[in-house]
């Protein structure tokens, strides 16, 4: 695993290190690049770690569904839910795929705030996943071929 700043390694080593108290009732599973995954449900859940001036961020994120019908209705429902969200936030990317995803900045995180981030957006991804492939089409994580 390749890091590019001391910052950035830092924060990996200490979301590692509490990986197995917060999650060991979660499958989960270190990625190549500096983060680990996580299943729970039908959601896929990334924390990865990135460089930030002379910190690092930690970005918790989940594909919710990708190939959904993207019309005006769908971005509708889902900036109305980004308002009523406490932790993270629905965005589309390039591929048009749907994300939910929070960040928190590394040298701060605790243990608790990384469950509680971690934990907020598997719960979301979880729960909107279904909705929204029944509504307008697509794929949850777990329906993707690995």
């Amino acid at each position: 695993m390749e890091f590019k700043t001391p910052a950035q390694q830092d924060g990996f080593k200490k979301v590692r290190g509490w990986m197995d108290e917060l999650f060991s009732q979660i499958p989960w599973e270190v990625l190549d690049e500096p983060g680990v995954g996580l299943f729970m449900g039908s959601a896929w859940v990334e924390v990865r770690l990135y460089p930030w001036n002379e910190d690092s961020v930690i970005n918790i994120r989940s594909t919710v569904v990708s190939e959904a019908k993207l019309d005006a209705t769908l971005q509708n429902f889902l900036l109305r839910e980004n308002a009523e969200l406490r932790f993270g936030a629905f965005s589309l990317n390039e591929a048009g795929d749907i994300l939910f995803e929070h960040t928190i900045v590394g040298s701060t995180c605790d243990p608790q705030e990384l469950e509680a981030s971690v934990m907020a957006v598997l719960q979301a991804a979880d729960d909107y996943d279904d909705q929204i492939v029944s509504r307008w089409g697509g794929k949850r994580a777990l329906d993707k071929s690995p």
